[in-house]
């Protein structure tokens, strides 16, 4: 989904002062790949929180989730040599199969194992792929994963979990604090989550009962700053696919 199609899906959210963030966007695309949230405030006068809540209210985990879709839209090759490139290509998978080979989803298996529901929060437009790529793949172990969209879904689902359910988050920063709240009420409850986020240190990982973590790789692209490859998300989840799959065997399981 382009950011325009996501702005006109949630434009009853969006009030006057949104719409003149967007209007600059929209007839600055490129220059908006690589200025900071600051340079928009200043050019719209607006304060840097409206630019934010902006993004927030189109569905985006933050600034730095919609100059990403920004940059997706309008990426094209850069100036950089076919050889700069194929290199950029083999360190991202080297790093890659490195990261996730380090990974262990022990802890993760067990936990989905054991629950008796299942239910994943994606907090933006990218978490939201994730999020139905594992849907998808976790079908095929007759793993039903219920995705939960938006603040009231959750609130009202906090009525009826306990601690037999499991949840998982996908988060970039882990930061977001709408994603931090949610994590809060979860372990006031004593309902395990596995959290995804984008590095290991954040507040979701601390207070999940398990934690995944992808760390950024840039490529090259043809803005000034560096696009950031989302691979390492999907390729978390299909190892973790993999495992599980594995884990069942072991269990002895193999009606899948």
């Amino acid at each position: 989904m382009k950011l325009d199609n996501l702005v006109s899906s949630n434009l009853n959210k969006l009030n006057p002062t949104d719409l003149i963030v967007w209007q600059y966007i929209c007839k600055n695309k490129k220059k908006c790949c690589h200025i900071s949230i600051y340079d928009i405030a200043k050019e719209c006068n607006v304060s840097r929180t409206t630019v934010l809540r902006f993004a927030k209210k189109i569905s985006l985990d933050g600034f730095s989730d919609l100059k990403m879709m920004l940059k997706m839209e309008l990426g094209k090759e850069g100036e950089d040599s076919s050889a700069d490139i194929a290199k950029a290509a083999v360190n991202l998978c080297k790093r890659v199969g490195e990261e996730v080979a380090g990974q262990d989803f022990t802890s993760a298996n067990k936990l989905m194992y054991n629950a008796k529901r299942i239910f994943v929060y994606s907090s933006g437009y990218v978490q939201e792929n994730v999020a139905n790529e594992m849907k998808r793949l976790f079908l095929s172990c007759n793993l039903l994963i219920y995705e939960i969209k938006g603040i009231d879904e959750f609130e009202r689902m906090l009525k009826n979990i306990d601690k037999t359910d499991l949840f998982i988050i996908i988060s970039l920063s882990g930061e977001s604090a709408h994603v931090v709240e949610f994590a809060r009420k979860l372990h006031m409850y004593g309902v395990p989550f596995i959290s995804m986020t984008r590095l290991k240190s954040n507040t979701l990982a601390s207070l999940s009962a398990e934690h995944l973590y992808i760390t950024p790789i840039a490529l090259p692209t043809a803005v000034d700053d560096n696009y950031e490859s989302m691979l390492m998300f999907f390729l978390v989840v299909e190892i973790w696919y993999v495992t599980y799959s594995r884990y069942l065997m072991e269990q002895g399981i193999d009606d899948m």
